[in-house]
């Protein structure tokens, strides 16, 4: 009875593991250079002052 209960967990461990998988094909982080990193800034802190 034991051996059933942990295959059967090892089963469904085996399918969410399995299913967290990223299909996308994009990673996680984007890459910025300095420079599109300031712009980024500069539009995030306008963006900032036009809303207060």
């Amino acid at each position: 009875m034991k051996t059933i209960l942990l295959l059967v967990t090892l089963i469904f461990s085996a399918m969410a593991v399995s299913s967290c998988t990223n299909d996308e094909g994009e990673t996680e982080f984007e890459h910025l250079n300095p420079e599109e990193e300031q712009q980024a800034a500069l539009k995030t802190e306008s963006g900032q002052k036009i809303g207060d």
